[in-house]
């Protein structure tokens, strides 16, 4: 048996790195994937989105602890926090799944015999 038989192929290196990107982008941190796949504009804004809608849900959580145990109602502009933010990190995380789609894309594309 030769040694080289047991190392993993280039191919089959990226197509698991890609699928790594993919994993990250949509269980992790919306971003994080694309991060790993380099591409760094992409991903530093999906963080951004996906770290703001985080905040804006939790603000909103808070505030909802507080009216309850204040027996309080809540104003229509509190309610609106967890609705951007809930957009927010939704395009996040629809934005860092296509990425992560295309990259997967590319390699198993780029590993395909010619026609």
């Amino acid at each position: 048996m030769n040694a080289s038989s047991d190392l993993p192929s280039a191919k089959s290196s990226e197509e698991t790195k890609a699928q790594l990107c993919l994993l990250l982008n949509v269980a992790a941190t919306p971003g994080l994937g694309s991060l790993v796949a380099r591409r760094w504009v992409v991903g530093s804004i999906q963080i951004l989105l996906a770290i703001v809608g985080f905040v804006l849900i939790m603000m909103w959580f808070y505030n909802f602890f507080i009216a309850i145990f204040n027996d309080v109602s809540m104003d229509d502009s509190t309610h609106r926090l967890w609705q951007t933010g809930l957009v927010l990190f939704g395009t996040a995380w629809a934005w860092g799944l296509m990425t992560a789609l295309t990259k997967l894309r590319a390699v198993r594309s780029a590993g395909e015999p010619e026609k």
